[in-house]
């Protein structure tokens, strides 16, 4: 709804639109951030151990294959207003999908249990090693804060430092996204290649830290050479889905079934 309502934003008799716009994709943020990690939870406990990792990255490369189509269809339709309509209606028709999707059966053992306390997210808190393992797990996700929320959305406040004439965020986005879904798809391959999802979050941090130093020192002149490593960037970040899993696996199912920590996933709308 709040996607529909952004399509709606030139019409609104109201003279701040800029942070009604704001407020919007907030509010469309929570709706997906939690819609979304539910989902690959669900994911994670419906799946045997050895076949998670792939399951989920292949659930998130499809669905962070939303930006790409984002950018594709505004440049189809000519209008942006048009890619939210798209974007809402497939929404809902996402929700009604969802309506029949069960419940894991590990989720449906404790469901009726009334020693398992469910839903306490301040749980988090009472307890320093759950703490510290939760801030461990939001830790893994901050290179994808970096990389899609800064270097590709403020691309083009970059361009002029680097000289390079004119560089489109939407563009910038749409590359590192395409980046991040191949990288997912991989991940998690690569992950059952090595038996450790730590060593492939780690290969693929190292990866992302050189492209990151390569973008910003090698001397990047031309606007292609700056998607080109939006790509790369996106590539190496690209252990997203992984790295939810690791999180749903670090907390007992009671815990786990609340909202994933903040991801920059809403660019996707």
């Amino acid at each position: 709804m709040a996607n529909i309502a952004c399509g709606y934003l030139p019409h609104f008799p109201v003279e701040d639109k800029t942070m009604l716009y704001a407020w919007l994709r907030f509010i469309a943020g929570i709706g997906l951030a939690g819609e979304l990690g539910a989902g690959i939870t669900l994911v994670s406990e419906s799946l045997p151990k050895q076949l998670r990792a792939i399951g989920t990255s292949i659930v998130a490369g499809f669905g962070l294959l939303g930006a790409v189509v984002a950018q594709l269809t505004v440049e189809l339709a000519g209008d942006w207003t048009i890619a939210y309509y798209i974007g809402g209606a497939l929404g809902l028709m996402l929700l009604v999908l969802r309506i029949s999707v069960a419940e894991s059966g590990i989720y449906n053992d404790i469901k009726h249990d009334s020693n398992i306390k469910k839903g306490n997210f301040f749980s988090f808190f009472t307890n320093w090693n759950r703490f510290a393992k939760y801030m461990k797990c939001i830790a893994i996700g901050l290179p994808t804060w970096f990389c899609i929320g800064i270097l590709a959305v403020m691309a083009n406040q970059f361009a002029p430092v680097m000289g390079i004439d004119s560089i489109q965020p939407g563009k910038a986005i749409m590359w590192a996204y395409v980046g991040i879904s191949v990288g997912d798809f991989a991940s998690g391959f690569i992950s059952h290649w090595l038996h450790s999802r730590k060593k492939a979050i780690f290969y693929m941090m190292l990866f992302t830290i050189v492209g990151a130093c390569l973008m910003l020192f090698s001397g990047t002149k031309s606007e292609n050479m700056y998607y080109f490593y939006c790509a790369w960037l996106g590539l190496g970040t690209g252990y997203w889905a992984m790295f939810v899993t690791v999180g749903a696996e670090q907390f007992g199912t009671n815990i786990r079934r609340q909202p994933q920590p903040p991801f920059p996933i809403w660019f996707a709308d």
